[in-house]
Formats: structure tokens, C-alpha cells, sequence
């Protein structure tokens, strides 16, 4: 360790990654060949909610290529390409005609250091068609980009207290209030946002987090949107694969039934015990697990309470008492009788 606090060959180090990054992206932007021939998608959602399980859903499709969390601003490849280094400065109105032309050319397959890698079991020499996993960023400006990329946008939600738990970071919780993003919310709902967020109550500020993010998207939809839910797609999958594709007009719509099984990328990222079920068979006992579990960690008198959270935005998507969404974000017949 140097007086400085390097250690000797930190700088050797540093260069060495930053190499290794400007391999892989040389790899994956000339490894394959991107011919725009059909909308591309915008999958909208939170961290946690089951978002890479759908995007490789949809990336099995033939002609797909999947570029996932192109906003993440914490990937250094993605401020340097877009220019914008903080989430407070995603947000600003100055900005969205940068964030607009930089997910132009992903759309279009002129920027291409997000390619997936050619190691991945969906990767394809020839692609047509882009799904784009928007985790970070845009929430406030879905209707503006579906028109501008000519996108079908499909909006996955998953109870918020189990994406809470599951959360250990909240990179733009002070975003939502401080950037120009906060101007959606009234006064009223900015004070209580504030004085929550001061707490020191992890789950409390997730699920505020959970709420100021999916609050426009839900506030803003449109009809020919398609909005689903991890619940459903883990409970009661095939009236939501039909949707879906319908909805993206899918040329192999037999192959969503066969991919849902497969865990996703992520799979590695769930607790112990989460991670061994999804390596299972489908089962009701699984399903039952994914959907329910987290109803142990939390009391009926907790989840009341965290549930005024995004009440208080007007979101009432889920209710205390239930792990599912209420109708009519359930597609089909409700498992509870559309009771609430």
C-alpha cells in the first residue's frame, strides 16, 4: 500500500478492466448483424419483479436480440456512452432529447455496446426485432417513447413488498424527489414522500421506492398497453402468454410455454431457498412458494401498514390480506372471486 492508499498495481489494474470492457464491447458490437423489421418492445418494471424472466421470454423469439437496463446509470459503458452521470440529471426535462436519440439508436441497432453477448443461449447471428428492459429511468416518459421508437410497450408489476425485500439498493429513491421528476406529484404527496424516505425503515422507503416508481407508468397507461403481473405469470400463466402474443404479434407463440420453466439469468440473485425452488419442475408447491413466501417474514399488521404507502398515490393495485393483484390486472377469472 502506497502513502496515497493505492495499492501497487491499482493503476495496472484499473487499465486492465477498462480493456477487458473495450474487448467485450468491440465483441458484441460486431459479433452480429441488427436489420430492423418490427417494433421493438419496452418491457417497464422494477428491479425484482421477474423482468429478466420476461425479457428472455420474449427474446426467445426468432429475430430477437434483448438489451437489458440500457438506463442504468451505475454501468459505467452506459454514462459514458449517454452522456448523463447522475439519476438526478436523467430526470431533467434538458435531458430527454439525449436519453431519446441514445435509445433511438439502441432501437434502431446503431449503438451497440449493450449487445448480448454471443455466449448466450438466445443470441442469434441476425436479428430484427429489439426487446429493451427499462428498470432505471423514463418511468415518466413511457407514452412519448412508445411513439417516438414505434414500440409495444408491455408494463410487468410484482407485490411490493417482496420486491422490497428482496432489494439491496434504491439508487434513485432521491431522484424521484429531487430532480424534475417530482414535479408529477402534488405537494401533499412530495411532504409524506419526504418524510418517509428520512426514515430508517428499509422496507418502509422500498416500498415508496416500489410506489413513486410505478405511480406514472400507472397514471399515464394507455389501452393499448399490455400491463401484467409476476403473480399471474408465475400462478396462472397461459391467458397472459396468449396476450402476450397477441400483443407483440410473436411468430412463435408455442415457444413462450416452453421457455416459461427456465430460470432466468438472475436466477443467482434470489435467497437460498428461492433459488433451489426455481431450479425445480413447475409445481403448484413452487408456485405457491414464489408468490407467497414472503408472507412469512412480514405480519398482516406490517403489510397493512406498508400498503397506505402507495395508497396514498392512488395506487391500490394490491391490497392487505392478498399476495395477488387486484382485478383487472388479473386477466381471466380471479383466483379470489374478484372479491378485492
Amino acid at each position: 500500500m502506497t502513502a496515497s492508499g493505492v495499492h501497487p498495481g491499482g493503476a495496472r489494474s484499473v487499465e486492465r478492466r477498462t480493456l477487458r470492457e473495450r474487448v467485450s464491447e468491440w465483441v458484441r458490437a460486431h459479433s452480429s448483424v441488427h436489420l430492423p423489421g418490427g417494433p421493438p418492445v419496452l418491457v417497464v418494471t422494477t428491479p425484482r419483479s421477474g423482468s429478466t424472466w420476461l425479457m428472455e421470454l420474449i427474446w426467445a423469439q426468432p429475430g430477437f436480440k434483448a438489451i437489458s437496463e440500457p438506463l442504468d446509470l451505475r454501468r459505467e459503458p452506459v454514462r459514458r456512452v449517454l452522456g448523463i452521470r447522475s439519476f438526478e440529471a436523467l430526470y431533467a426535462a434538458s435531458s430527454a432529447p439525449r436519453v431519446e436519440a441514445y435509445l433511438q439508436g439502441l432501437a434502431a441497432g446503431r449503438l451497440r455496446f449493450l449487445d448480448p453477448s454471443p455466449r448466450l443461449r438466445h443470441w442469434r447471428p441476425v436479428t430484427r426485432r429489439v426487446v429493451l428492459k427499462l428498470l432505471h429511468g423514463c418511468e415518466d416518459r413511457i407514452p412519448r417513447l412508445a411513439e417516438l421508437l414505434g414500440a409495444r410497450v408491455v408494463l410487468l408489476l410484482r407485490h411490493p413488498i417482496p420486491v422490497s425485500l428482496s432489494r439491496r439498493e434504491l439508487p434513485r429513491l432521491r431522484a424521484f424527489l429531487e430532480s424534475d421528476y417530482a414535479a408529477h406529484f402534488t405537494a401533499e404527496e412530495l411532504a409524506f414522500a419526504r418524510r418517509l424516505a428520512a426514515h430508517e425503515d428499509p422496507l418502509e422507503r422500498g416500498v415508496l421506492d416500489w410506489t413513486l416508481q410505478n405511480a406514472l407508468p400507472l397514471r399515464m397507461c394507455r389501452p393499448e398497453w399490455l400491463v401484467l403481473s409476476y403473480e399471474q405469470l408465475v400462478l396462472d400463466p397461459a391467458p397472459l402468454l396468449r396476450r402476450l402474443a397477441g400483443h407483440l404479434a410473436l411468430p412463435r407463440p408455442e415457444r413462450l410455454e416452453r421457455e416459461l420453466p427456465r430460470p432466468s439469468l438472475t436466477t443467482g440473485k434470489s435467497e437460498p431457498g428461492t433459488a433451489e425452488v426455481l431450479r425445480r419442475e413447475s409445481s403448484p408447491e413452487r408456485q405457491r412458494y414464489l408468490v407467497e413466501r414472503w408472507r412469512e417474514r412480514v405480519s398482516p399488521e406490517r403489510e397493512a401498514a406498508l400498503l397506505e404507502i402507495p395508497a396514498r398515490f392512488g395506487v391500490e393495485v394490491y391490497r392487505a390480506g392478498s399476495a395477488l393483484p387486484r382485478p383487472p390486472l388479473w386477466h381471466g377469472p380471479h383466483p379470489e372471486g374478484g372479491l378485492r
